[in-house]
C-alpha cells in the first residue's frame, strides 16, 4: 500500500538556508527524500513550517488535515529544539503516526536524540535516500527493521544502531528534487546580481563527499571522505529543466567544494556556454582548487560570486590546529584574481580556534580588514557540532561537561548565543570571552552593523542569568568602545 508521508521543516529558530533579506533557499535534502519516496508510489507532502511561518496551532491543524502515516522531520544542530517540539506535536496529534528524523544533527547525535526524545520512532543517519525507502517498506509491513542499514531505532527500550548504509556511487541515478512540492512563493529565492538585478534562483547539488577532514566540520562523516560527482550532462539537464519549468535565471551550486574536480568544472562551464543559458551563479570553492584560468572560465560561464573558507589569519592555526591545508599565499591569489575578473569573493573567517592567542586573533581581524576593502566578509565564532574532532576536544578540555546532552536546552558553563546562530555551544579556549567580544564588536562597528536592530531578538533569546551575563559583557565592551572613539575624536578636535 502507498503511505501518506509528511516531510516537515520545523518552524522558528535559526534558519541556515536564509540567503538574504526576503529570500529563503528551499531545503534541498528534503526535496531529494520526497522525490525517491514518490518514485515508490507514496503520497508525499512537504510542510515547510518555517517558510510558512506556522504557529504550533497551525501545524497541528495541518497534520490533522493531512493525517499522514509517517511524519519525517529534518534536523540541524541550530534548529534541534524546534525539531524536537515538532516531533512531539506530531505524536500528540496523531499517536499512530510513525515519526522519523534525518539531517546532519541526528545523524551524528543519534543515541543522544533517541534516548531523550521518546516521541521519535526512527532516525535515518547520513545520506538518506536508500534508507528511507527501505524503512517505509518496513512500515508497510514488508521486511524487518533489522535489515535496514543507516537506521537507528529502539528495541525493548534499547537504542539500536544498524550498520551504516553504503553511499550512493552513481548520483545520476537520483531523481531531481521534488520541487513541485515546494510552495515556491513562500521562498521568493533570488540572487541580486550586479548589472542584472534580482534574478529568480534555485539551488543544485552537483557532488557529495569531502576528503579534507577539517576539525570543526562533520561533512566527511555525513557524506563520506571521497568525492562523488554527478555528470556534467545530468547537471545541465537539471539547469535547463529549472529554466523551462520555473523560469530560474540564477543558480546556487550547493556543494562544499564545487571546484573539487577541475575537468568536471571546466566541462560544465563549456556546456553552459554552448547552450547559451545566460545564467548567473554562485559556488563555494577551496582556494587550493582554482587558478586564474579556471576562475576566468567560470566567470565566462556566469559565475559572479564565490565563497570560501580562510578561517584564520594565522598559518599555524591552518596547519597545526584545524587541518585546513591551505596557504595564506593562495588566499592572496584569490583576492587578486577575483578583483581582476570582477568576481565577488566572499571569505569566511572564524574566531576562537583551539589554542588561538590574542595576537593570532588580531591577525585574523587584520586580514578581514584587508579583504573588506574590496569584498564582503563573513565572520563567525567557533561552534561545536556533534561528531566532529572539535567535539572530542571540547569534552577533553571540559568545554562540554561530562554528561552533556544535545537535547538539553541549557547546560551550566556552556556558552551559547541563541540569538546569533541557534543554540550551539561556542568553543572558548585560550582566547578569552571578553577578548572575543572586543574583536566582534570592533568588527561590527567598522562594518556599520546595526547592533540596535538585533536588541529585540537578543532579549527574546535570553533564558537565564548566564545568558544575560554574556550579553551584558558584550554591551559593556560595545559602550566602552563607543566612549573611547568619542573621546579620541573630542581630544583630537581640541588639539586641532
Amino acid at each position: 500500500m502507498a503511505l501518506k508521508i509528511a516531510l516537515i521543516v520545523p518552524s522558528g529558530g535559526y534558519y541556515a538556508n536564509r540567503w538574504q533579506k526576503g529570500s529563503l533557499m528551499p531545503p534541498l535534502g528534503i526535496g531529494y527524500i520526497a522525490a525517491v519516496l514518490e518514485q515508490q508510489g507514496h503520497r508525499v507532502t512537504i510542510v515547510d513550517a518555517y517558510a510558512e511561518n506556522m504557529t504550533n496551532k497551525q501545524l497541528i491543524f495541518c497534520l490533522e488535515q493531512l493525517a499522514p502515516d509517517v511524519a519525517g522531520v529534518t534536523f540541524t544542530t541550530e534548529n534541534r529544539f524546534e525539531a524536537f517540539e515538532t516531533i512531539k506535536l506530531c505524536k500528540q496529534t496523531l499517536p499512530e503516526c510513525k515519526t522519523m528524523a534525518g539531517g546532519p544533527h541526528v545523524s551524528l547525535a543519534a543515541e543522544d536524540t533517541l534516548s531523550n526524545i521518546q516521541e521519535l520512532d526512527y532516525i535515518i543517519r547520513g545520506e538518506g535516500e536508500k534508507s528511507v525507502v527501505e524503512l517505509c517498506q518496513v512500515i508497510e509491513g514488508k521486511g524487518d527493521i533489522e535489515s535496514v542499514n543507516g537506521v537507528t531505532y529502539r528495541k525493548n527500550g534499547t537504542v539500536i544502531h544498524n550498520p551504516d548504509m553504503d553511499f550512493i556511487v552513481d548520483l545520476d541515478s537520483l531523481p531531481f528534487p521534488a520541487r513541485h512540492l515546494y510552495n515556491t512563493k513562500k521562498y521568493n529565492f533570488f540572487m541580486d546580481v550586479p548589472g542584472r538585478g534580482k534574478l529568480s534562483a534555485a539551488n543544485i547539488m552537483t557532488s557529495r563527499g569531502c576528503p579534507f577532514h577539517c576539525m570543526f566540520c562533520a561533512s566527511t562523516i555525513n557524506w563520506g571522505s571521497r568525492f562523488r560527482f554527478r555528470s556534467p550532462e545530468n547537471i545541465l539537464e537539471e539547469i535547463i529543466y529549472l529554466k523551462n519549468k520555473f523560469g530560474v535565471q540564477s543558480i546556487w551550486f550547493f556543494d562544499d567544494t564545487f571546484t573539487a574536480n577541475r575537468k568536471q568544472t571546466e566541462k560544465l562551464c563549456e556546456m553552459i556556454l554552448e547552450k547559451d543559458l545566460n545564467i548567473s551563479w554562485f559556488c563555494e570553492i577551496r582556494v587550493d582548487t582554482v587558478d586564474f584560468e579556471l576562475l576566468k572560465k567560470m566567470k565566462e560561464a556566469g559565475c559572479y560570486f564565490i565563497g570560501f573558507g580562510i578561517e584564520s589569519g594565522s598559518q599555524r592555526i591552518l596547519d597545526e590546529v584545524i587541518g585546513k591545508k591551505i596557504k595564506l599565499e593562495q588566499v592572496e591569489n584569490i583576492r587578486t584574481w577575483s578583483k581582476e575578473l570582477n568576481i565577488i569573493a566572499n571569505p569566511f573567517f572564524i574566531l576562537s580556534h583551539p589554542t588561538e592567542s590574542y595576537e593570532e586573533g588580531q591577525a585574523t581581524m587584520e586580514l578581514m580588514e584587508k579583504w573588506s576593502k574590496d569584498f564582503p566578509v563573513s565572520l563567525s565564532l567557533m561552534h561545536v557540532y556533534p561528531g566532529t574532532k572539535l567535539e572530542k576536544l571540547a569534552y577533553k578540555k571540559k568545554i562540554l561537561p561530562e554528561g552533556f546532552s544535545w537535547a538539553t536546552p541549557e547546560v551550566k558553563g556552556v556558552i551559547t548565543l541563541p540569538g546569533a546562530q541557534g543554540n550551539v555551544p561556542i568553543f572558548v579556549d585560550k582566547l578569552e570571552w571578553n577578548q572575543i567580544t572586543e574583536m566582534m564588536v570592533k568588527w561590527a562597528s567598522k562594518q556599520k552593523y546595526s547592533i540596535w536592530k538585533r536588541i529585540p531578538k537578543v532579549f527574546r533569546s535570553i533564558r537565564s542569568y548566564d545568558d544575560a551575563k554574556l550579553y551584558l559583557t558584550m554591551a559593556v565592551v560595545y559602550f566602552k568602545l563607543k566612549i573611547n572613539l568619542f573621546l579620541g575624536r573630542f581630544f583630537n578636535n581640541e588639539i586641532e
